[in-house]
Formats: C-alpha cells, structure tokens, sequence
C-alpha cells in the first residue's frame, strides 16, 4: 500500500489569458510522493530496544544486515507486537497496536528502552492509519460521497498529528500532514508542515513541490520558483517539477523561460498528456499556432480522455483566427468529449467552450443556451462579465475569435 503522494493540485488550475482555459479543480487532489516508489516507512528495528543511542525516527531504512536481538533480551509482548504490526493492513488492527503501545508507553514499570521503542511504533501505526483513511477518502470522492470523505480526512489529520505528537522527527508525517491541510485548504499551515519535513529532510523532493504549489496558489511566485528550482536541483529527471516551474514563470510573464521549462517536460515524459497541454496552451496564447496544434495532437494521443487537451484544443479550433487552424464541426465533437471526460465536473469553463463551438458552426441558439449555463456556474466576477460579452456576440449571430498575435 502506498502512502500520501505528491499532490498537484494547484498546477491545475493554471489559467491562460485570451480565453485559453485550463480544466478546473476536482473537489479533492489526486497526490503522488515517493512512496509510489516502494519506500514505505520503516517500523522501528525491535534491535534499537537493546541498544546504548536513542532509537531512530523511522524514517530511514533499516540496515538489511540489522538483527534482531537473540531470543530472551526482547519481552515478548514487544515481540508479538512488532510482529502484528509487521503483518497489519487494515485500519482496524492498526487501531489495535496503536492501543497496544499507548498501554506500553505509560507502564511506568517497563524500562525506559521498551517505552521508547513504544512511541515509534504507535508513531509509525499512526502515520499508516492516516494513510489508510486518506486512501479509502479518495475512494469515496470518485463515488461522490464527499461527507464521508471529509470525516474520513479529518480522521487522517488527527493520525498523522498523533504521529508527530509520539515521534516528532517522522518528517514523513509531517509530509503526509502538509498534504492533507492543503487538501482541506488550510493553506499557512500546509506550509508549515512542508516546511518542517523541509527542515528534518532536506533531501526530499516532494516537500519542495508541494510548498511551491502552494506558493503558486499564494501568487508568492517567487517562493514558489525558488521551490521548484531546489528541487530540481535534488532530481533533475522529474517532469513534474518542470511543469510546476514552468507555470509559475508563465504567471510572473516569463513566457520564453515558462516554454523552455514545458519542453523539458516534454522530453522527460514523452508520453504525458499533461506536459504537452501545457505547452499547447503556452503557444496558443501566443499565437503560434501550429506548434499549438501539433503538441495538443501529441496530449490528445497519449491520452484520449484527457479534458484539459479536449478542452482547449476545442477552444481554439473554435475560435483560431487562423482558418487553417478552425475546425468548428470538430472544435464541436472535442468540446462534447471534453464534458463527457470530466466525470460529472461540468464548470463554466466548459459550457463556455462548448457555447464557442456551437456559436463557430453557426448554431447560435445552442450557443446562447449553453452560455447561459455557463453564466449561472460561474463564480468569479471576469468570467462572468467575459461570457456576457460573448453571450452579446451570439445574440447578434457574430462568433468570437482570438485577436491575431505575432509568433
């Protein structure tokens, strides 16, 4: 079972200017961390009872060559006790050596080592508890049970809390804290979290990420860059950071510096639908439209069912004031794919695309009716008053296209 993974939450909500519109959020991220690398954390090596130093924090991998004490130095209650936490897997016997250890830790007639050696464990049972809730969360969001899943998040927080509360060297609960605060959109102290996994690990890559997602959500753009750049520093191979870097020099108008970054992306993962939607979007709104067109080929066929390339590939074959680049029949049939994709997350963004390609192929009562629709999804004031000058447009039969840019 993996843990909390790195999450790339706020990347997605990068938006373009000139009408180029990037898919909106889903209620709850979908993170990603090492962890998808196999590295679970360590349980405490029961040889750290015996031994003169303090026992480790569970964070680093055990030596392969550690042995476990002979039999007769270790209680065998610590015994059976690693033992069932080397084999739990559901929350529930998670639950009983979480109560296990708390009966061990406050014994006040076992020795020092044997309490110590407690916490970590209970440290660790709780971090994975978290864990568990937050992966069976996740589970509930696609079903669209989000009351369940918010009380099972908060149940999460509350473990990960307890992890740190008995080992607060655990940077990995401290990550796993970061992740799920950024999920319930308590911001500052997401940060702070990252910041202290930061601070005990220096060297993990996601803390970096995710604080400069963060940061990019904060427009503390800067930050944010400074993040991405440490940790490419640390994995130069990583697609991903290159893609956040990349939006967030995007934001501060460093288009040229924003392309080279998606590029990079690109060549890291060839196959990411995601990479080079980015890189399309960058060129549409510049107005390099063949470089546009080709990347969005390139994101649509590595991934049919990505609703970020359907979407804005639909907006410019829509509205490209190119006519070697507008298609309206198929700007139409993309925008409908776009909202069959978006498993029921219909936004004003897309009705907006889809009134676009209605209104290209000259359908403007489809289009009027589908951009009212839009009008009562959306939430910021701009876009409200962008689809109401459009909404202007098809009244008087007239389509929209992009102003004309120089490459």
């Amino acid at each position: 079972m993996k843990s909390l993974p790195r999450f790339t939450l706020f990347s997605l909500l990068f938006l373009l200017p000139q009408g180029v519109i990037a898919t909106a959020q889903a209620p709850r991220a979908i993170p990603r961390t090492s962890w998808d690398d196999q590295k679970p954390d360590p349980k405490p090596d029961l040889s750290t009872i015996t031994a003169p130093v303090e026992p480790s924090s569970g964070d680093s991998r055990p030596s392969p060559n550690a042995k476990v004490p002979e039999s007769g130095q270790i209680a065998a209650d610590l015994q059976s006790l690693f033992d069932k936490a080397q084999a739990a897997q559901s929350v529930l016997e998670l639950n009983s050596v979480i109560d296990r250890c708390r009966n061990i830790v406050g014994d006040m007639t076992r020795n020092v080592a044997e309490r110590n050696y407690a916490k970590k464990l209970l440290s660790w049972a709780a971090n994975r508890r978290g864990e568990r809730r937050s992966d069976t969360a996740g589970e509930l969001v696609a079903s669209q049970q989000l009351e369940n899943a918010q009380a099972l998040d908060r149940a999460a927080i509350d473990d990960f809390r307890l992890a740190i509360e008995y080992d607060p060297l655990r940077w990995r609960a401290h990550h796993n804290l970061g992740v799920m605060l950024a999920i319930a959109e308590d911001l500052p102290n997401a940060i702070s979290a990252f910041s202290k996994t930061i601070e005990l690990n220096p060297q993990f890559v996601d803390a970096y990420h995710n604080r400069g997602e963060i940061l990019f959500r904060l427009e503390n753009y800067d930050a944010a860059i400074a993040d991405y750049s440490k940790a490419i520093e640390i994995n130069d191979k990583d697609a991903a950071l290159f893609s956040g870097r990349g939006n967030t020099r995007f934001a501060l108008g460093q288009i040229e510096a924003a392309l080279s970054d998606y590029q990079s992306a690109m060549s890291l993962a060839p196959d990411s639908a995601k990479a080079a939607t980015e890189f399309a979007d960058t060129c549409q709104s510049l107005g390099r439209w063949k470089e546009a067109a080709e990347a969005y080929q390139k994101a649509i066929k590595a991934d049919p069912k990505f609703t970020r390339a359907l979407q804005n590939a639909a907006w410019m074959m829509a509205t490209c004031p190119e006519d070697f680049y507008r298609n309206p029949p198929t700007a139409l049939q993309t925008a409908q794919r776009a909202i069959d994709q978006s498993n029921g997350y219909i936004n004003a963004h897309l009705l907006h695309v889809l009134a676009m390609a209605h209104a290209a192929n000259g359908d403007f009562s489809k289009a009027i009716t589908t951009i009212n629709q839009a009008i009562e999804l959306a939430e910021e004031q701009s876009l409200r008053r962008e689809l109401a000058e459009h909404r202007s447009l098809f009244q008087k039969k007239k389509t929209y296209l992009q102003p004309s840019r120089s490459p």
